[in-house]
């Protein structure tokens, strides 16, 4: 057994969008393993990993594991031979590296455990480590569980819980801690059902953010897309990663026994010790950073990249003017507007997820720079520099640190009624903050977006029915409404308080041609599900929706919204026919 030292750091996810304001969603990582899995850079932080190597300890190898049925879907070549095959040599999971067995299939790089009597089965397997840590990741997997897919005459209990294996760690002063490893819970099988993930591991390949505007290599992922997330909890063949906690950091941990407890064989294929005291697993909310750059960014909109370790950077963009006065007092509420690009700014703003225990990377891409900040170290309201503390200006803030979930309420100050309008919600930067159940990057494509979201130019909306949920940073917030031609259009400066949790605002009318028995309407609509037209047409204050069924092609769009009556809101004043 022996300890890895050529841990590097992290390479970094591509760049910042060139399309400015566009928010660039971070499609993949090109740092091994930040999101996902790949091989180690250079140079191991012995601070927060130690990768152990269990190359004295391997028992099997896939052959010796021999063919499974079900491993045939896994991949090209497990489909010739039922083998399955497992990632080799150095990978980093979800920001662990992990130190894992030569690829082969006849090379032992599996420990497999299971009270089952074989030459290639260990029942029980001692580690020598000398060291302290916070938690024990592994890296495994365990055979299928053929209660899953039981024959339709069967009636049968899935092994969900299963007892499979218990972790005991040795301490030097003589005691004793005990951890089980549980199918479905610790470990899980190399693929899985859908709705069969684990409790309490997770896929070696790690979701992903996409972006709205990524290639695809057929339009039948276009759907997927949509997400703005790429789901890998079931790509296959997945092995398992699980951190489990150490009750005792601070004592030295002598050995660690992996002993099976059940028939059903537990395969490991990597160990890996974390020194922090959080689950590197375990990430926080969604984070908003602001990241001063060591100079001012002019015409270079892809220089600056960033990454983070033990966890996922969402989106990254550059800011844009805003400024609130005169936006309040502008003409132009609820038409929408385009965005004008700082010159020569020197913020870059991130939102990212990620473990308290992980590194943020900032690189200069032109002069191959980088800076690191441990968030670890990051405390409430002050700016956290790198490691190098030379670094001239470089920090980091967390931005929007409190929020609070507000219940809202839209109500016409006539008659103090709920009323349905167009709204959006704008931080202090003036970045859109949409309501819950809205999208935060608008597809404005052609049939594209069926969600009840507008974007005018470069100005996002949400349509809501004068009931609405919001989440919404402490401080000042802006706040922007419309409601068609006949109420005067609302911008307003909000101040949310600690705690607060309702929020209620007014839209006035300025005019009543209804009561003059004028009708206002739109006779032209495509791409809405009849119920979403009734609420947009309520939040522009239109009385009529014509929404056409069509034919593109081979398209057919609303044609099985066709009814024989119209659909008519509940006060009778507005109609989708």
């Amino acid at each position: 057994m022996g300890f890895s030292r050529d841990w590097t750091r992290r390479t970094f996810l591509q760049s910042v969008g060139a399309a400015v304001p566009t928010v660039k969603l971070m499609l993949s990582p090109a740092i091994p393993g930040a999101a996902g899995s790949g091989g180690w850079p250079n140079e191991l932080d012995s601070i927060k990993f130690t990768p152990v190597d269990l190359g004295n300890h391997f028992t099997a190898s896939p052959s010796d594991f021999g063919p499974r049925e079900r491993a045939k879907g896994l991949s090209p070549e497990s489909a010739q031979d039922g083998l399955i095959r497992t990632p080799a040599g150095k990978q980093t999971f979800r920001g662990i590296p992990f130190l894992l067995g030569p690829e082969g299939v006849q090379k032992r790089s599996w420990v497999v455990l299971s009270k089952r009597k074989n030459a290639w089965v260990t029942e029980s397997v001692e580690i020598p480590l000398n060291r302290k840590a916070g938690f024990i990741c592994l890296a495994q997997f365990n055979d299928w569980d053929s209660n899953e897919t039981p024959p339709p005459d069967e009636e049968v209990e899935e092994k969900v819980g299963q007892h499979l294996a218990n972790v005991v760690m040795n301490f030097e002063d003589g005691s004793q801690e005990l951890q089980p490893i549980r199918r479905r819970f610790e470990v899980n099988s190399p693929s899985t059902e859908w709705g069969h993930l684990s409790f309490a591991s997770l896929a070696h390949v790690a979701d992903r953010p996409g972006r709205l505007t990524d290639l695809l290599p057929n339009a039948m992922g276009w759907g997927d897309l949509q997400q703005s997330v790429l789901d890998n909890s079931y790509s296959a063949p997945a092995l398992w990663i699980c951190a489990i906690a150490n009750p005792h950091p601070d004592r030295i941990l002598k050995t660690l026994r992996l002993q099976a407890v059940s028939d059903d064989p537990v395969v490991v294929c990597g160990l890996t010790l974390f020194h922090g005291r959080e689950n590197p697993l375990r990430y926080e909310r969604l984070t908003l950073y602001r990241i001063t750059l060591p100079e001012p960014v002019v015409g270079q909109q892809d220089r600056w990249t960033v990454d983070v370790d033990l966890g996922v950077v969402a989106r990254t963009w550059l800011p844009t003017r805003f400024a609130p006065e005169s936006w309040l007092a502008s003409s132009d509420a609820g038409l929408g507007a385009r965005v004008e690009p700082i010159s020569g700014g020197r913020y870059l703003y991130a939102e990212l997820t990620a473990s308290s225990g992980a590194t943020l990377w900032l690189r200069d891409t032109k002069l191959g720079k980088e800076y690191a900040f441990d968030l670890r170290q990051d405390l409430a309201g002050r700016e956290l520099k790198p490691r190098d503390s030379s670094a001239s200006g470089t920090r980091i803030e967390i931005l929007e640190r409190e929020k609070v979930w507000l219940h809202g309420q839209v109500v016409d100050s006539a008659n103090e009624r709920p009323t349905p309008v167009r709204l959006a919600f704008r931080s202090k930067e003036g970045r859109y903050i949409p309501p819950y159940g809205h999208r935060t990057e608008i597809n404005d494509g052609w049939f594209q977006d069926y969600g009840a979201d507008v974007k005018l130019m470069d100005t996002s909306f949400a349509y809501v029915d004068g009931a609405f949920q919001v989440e919404l940073p402490v401080g000042e917030v802006y706040v922007e409404m419309t409601k068609g031609f006949e109420y005067k259009a609302v911008r307003r400066r909000l101040k949310i308080e600690p705690g607060q949790r309702e929020l209620k605002l007014e839209i006035g009318r300025m005019s009543d041609l209804r009561s003059q028995g004028w009708v206002s309407a739109d006779t032209h609509v495509h791409f809405l599900s009849p119920t979403t037209a009734l609420l947009e047409a309520q939040a522009e204050g239109l009385n009529l929706i014509n929404l056409l069924a069509a034919q593109w092609g081979d398209l057919f769009t609303n044609v099985g919204d066709v009814r024989n009556e119209p659909l008519v809101s509940r006060d009778k004043e507005t109609m989708v026919w």
